[in-house]
């Protein structure tokens, strides 16, 4: 964790003149304020290729890797959703929980890594054709685990026992030689979410703000197909009644 404390002096003064107010009525307002944003990124280095975060992201928000340029978060796409971190089978994936305080006469600013629980990928079926391959070792070098051997020009042997069927070979194969079905554990949430319809005035803000359309209007209020849930969060911040909750299982940390 990272911790920064700045003056806020400037910024009372900057605000005072813009507002016409004494730098005291400024501190009143703001004193006790936090902002709070989660940063998600890729790791650039650590990235094999495999696409499984794009494929995996709901709303489009990650460029898809090739061999000269990995992963990248669209920041302005993105919903905090962390399945890709969840997804990533080589921890590429970071997240950053940024927070800003005033507290003191000072803004301070914390940097914590916030660490995830990861999804489980298990190989099921690898194939490769030896026919096409040209034995040119790029599989070789973005395999996570070194399960693939390649003696350039001459010889392809991978250790099946050591695969763990990323795809991140057959994603960078420039002969589409090689095919792996793998086989995709759960996303591990550990949350669940509710709708209190006694609440529900019925406006339907979450309807239009839920990003994957899992929210639907019903007699009594709003139905949320709880199952496809991929907890953002945007419905629980925007309902005006607060009839929504998202909270965590009881006894998982």
């Amino acid at each position: 964790m990272i911790t920064i404390k700045k003056s806020i002096e400037d910024i009372l003064s900057q605000i005072s003149e813009d507002l016409s107010l004494t730098k005291d009525e400024i501190y009143k307002i703001v004193e006790g304020a936090r902002i709070s944003k989660k940063y998600i990124y890729v790791i650039p280095k650590k990235c094999i290729r495999c696409a499984l975060c794009y494929d995996e992201c709901p709303v489009d928000a990650i460029t898809k890797p090739s061999i000269k340029k990995p992963a990248e978060i669209i920041t302005d796409r993105c919903i905090e959703c962390e399945i890709c971190a969840r997804t990533c089978p080589v921890n590429a994936i970071n997240i950053l929980q940024c927070t800003g305080d005033v507290k003191e006469r000072e803004l301070i600013y914390t940097l914590k890594e916030v660490e995830v629980e990861r999804r489980t990928i298990r190989l099921k079926r690898y194939n490769i054709d030896l026919d096409t391959c040209v034995k040119c070792g790029i599989c070789g070098r973005f395999c996570p685990t070194g399960a693939i051997h390649v003696e350039r020009r001459k010889s392809f042997k991978v250790d099946l026992n050591r695969c763990v069927g990323c795809r991140a070979c057959e994603r960078v194969c420039p002969r589409k030689a090689i095919s792996v079905e793998n086989e995709m554990g759960e996303i591990p949430f550990h949350k669940e979410i509710t709708v209190d319809n006694s609440k529900c005035v019925k406006c339907l803000v979450c309807i239009s703000e839920c990003p994957i359309g899992i929210i639907r209007e019903v007699e009594e209020g709003v139905e949320i197909d709880s199952k496809s849930c991929i907890f953002c969060g945007r419905c629980e911040r925007v309902c005006p009644v607060h009839a929504i909750e998202i909270k965590k299982l009881e006894g998982v940390q």
